[in-house]
């Protein structure tokens, strides 16, 4: 069974985010990639955040397990890689970005924490990994802010652009609402 956060964060929420991350030694995987592809390695000064060119990535911890990859065989992007999301210790990462009208859709982390079916043939993830989303979780509760309607997580630069530079906050889709800061 998958667990996901959403969130709104701006780059400098993202810094303080990738900052609790680096210490796991978390390393950052796009969607599709090429075979001599070498990972992105979050470092605690968050210089990394300017060289993010994509809207989704993978955030392995290669540490606890290795990262399943498996090639793409037909379609437009035959032999690209693709990470196997259930197998491997990652989060599906998906970043806050600007739309045309200026507002700020909001992004997403998802994992598979928990593996249901033929549990007789899969491993079970690490445990490691479920403290690592408890912990960006608990980050969340702790230090961000609730949005209304309630749902998502606003980070706290990100909570000041909406209360002073009125920046609009919409949810990711074709007709995404619109958000707010709690209170």
């Amino acid at each position: 069974m998958a667990s996901k956060l959403d969130f709104f964060m701006v780059p400098e929420d993202e810094k303080a985010f990738f900052r609790l991350l680096a210490r796991h030694d978390v390393t950052l995987y796009p969607d599709l990639f090429p075979p001599d592809w070498k990972p992105l390695v979050v470092d605690p000064d968050a210089a990394l955040v300017a060289a993010l060119d994509q809207g989704s990535y993978y955030l392995a911890f290669e540490r606890l397990a290795p990262v399943v990859v498996h090639p793409i065989k037909r379609g437009p992007d035959k032999g690209m890689l693709k990470i196997e999301e259930v197998p491997s210790p990652v989060f599906h990462y998906e970043r806050c970005q600007l739309n045309e009208a200026g507002e700020l859709e909001g992004g997403r982390i998802w994992a598979e924490l928990i593996q249901t079916g033929a549990t007789n043939e899969l491993k079970g993830k690490p445990r490691a990994l479920n403290s690592i989303f408890e912990e960006v979780h608990q980050l969340f509760r702790k230090s961000w802010r609730r949005s209304d309607p309630k749902g998502c997580w606003i980070g706290p630069k990100c909570g000041d652009a909406v209360k002073r530079a009125g920046l609009k906050l919409r949810q990711p889709g074709h007709k995404g609402r619109l958000y707010q800061v709690w209170r």
